[in-house]
């Protein structure tokens, strides 16, 4: 088992907490551009068939890293908008859709004119990412980056209520993102980052507490955890070189029972993201090269063991930020 330590998070390509239950669609987000500045969400069958768009942010809009609420019923994702607040301000900001998409909901945000980042000099206001929910399905948790605090998590109410920051061990250069609830409410699973290196922490629900997980040498990021709070499932190569693969491993949330999942090398195939099933018999996760050009990313799902890889998505675009959402 893993010593306790200090340590912060940053930003990946996302995976989130999957709620029990029995398996419904899988959500993702599909890049318009080469250069990942324009892109929507959509949502697919496991078979890949009945692939609908949900969202249809303006050119150079990103909506991003989706996840499913634990009834099926709703989606929450990040927009991000470069000139949200007036040119050259960008917002970053947490909305939450219906899975029909007639409700499309902005819940935190920013007041107008006051954006999370403005070129040249910080506008003040605080960057949303990674949302995710929480298992009565009340509340989402997110990543929320501000100077000087830098990243910690944050929590709003699914109407946009009683938004707050939760608690986070200090420390000299850490900071905690892509936070998941476990399925009974009591923790949190982050990605925490201290300096360059990168690890998978479990702190209780109000951010105290922190435990490391996983070993600093895996540069583990974007946890998930099964329906049933045994496994966390997690990438590695945070933020790493690209000569080296990331890959998928799982781990108890004490630290023990670590276990590699898939073994690519070399850097050519990546793992960048994974979710439990609501059963928790299946993973979905996002992986290059795909079928589309340059070898972009797409959607797979395979056996909870790694084993049983199959192609959801095969698409030109680059798909990724699965998430697998009940019915």
């Amino acid at each position: 088992m893993i010593s306790v330590m200090a340590g912060a998070g940053i930003a990946a390509l996302g995976a989130w907490g999957t709620a029990p239950g029995a398996n419904g669609d899988l959500v993702f987000r599909r890049y318009f551009d080469d250069s990942h500045t324009w892109g929507a969400i959509f949502i697919t069958t496991t078979s890949g068939t009945r692939v609908r768009q949900m969202t249809h942010p303006p050119r150079g809009v990103l909506d991003n890293v989706p996840d499913w609420s634990p009834d099926g019923h709703s989606i929450a994702f990040q927009r991000v908008n470069p000139n949200g607040c007036g040119q050259r301000c960008e917002t970053d900001e947490i909305w939450v859709i219906s899975r029909d998409g007639k409700n499309i909901t902005r819940v935190a945000y920013d007041p107008p004119g006051k954006g999370c980042f403005t070129r040249g000099r910080s506008a003040g206001g605080v960057c949303r990412n990674a949302p995710g929910w929480s298992p009565d399905g009340k509340q989402i948790a997110f990543t929320c980056e501000s100077l000087p605090k830098g990243e910690r998590t944050c929590v709003v109410s699914a109407d946009g209520s009683g938004l707050h920051e939760l608690e986070h061990t200090p420390g000299s250069g850490e900071s905690d993102a892509w936070p998941q609830w476990s399925p009974d409410g009591r923790r949190l699973a982050v990605q925490r980052a201290v300096g360059s290196r990168r690890a998978v922490f479990v702190l209780d629900s109000e951010g105290r507490s922190p435990r490391r997980i996983t070993p600093w040498t895996l540069r583990g990021g974007e946890p998930d955890w099964s329906p049933d709070g045994t496994r966390i499932v997690f990438t590695s190569n945070e933020d790493g070189p690209s000569n080296v693969s990331a890959n998928l491993y799982t781990v108890r949330p004490d630290g023990s029972g670590l276990t590699q999942l898939t073994h690519a090398s070399g850097g050519h195939v990546q793992y960048l993201s994974a979710s439990f099933s609501p059963d928790g018999n299946w993973l979905t996760v996002s992986r290059t090269p795909g079928s589309g050009r340059k070898g972009n990313a797409d959607v797979y799902v395979m056996h909870a063991d790694g084993t049983g890889l199959r192609q959801v998505t095969r698409a030109a675009a680059w798909d990724s930020s699965t998430d697998w959402g009940s019915r």
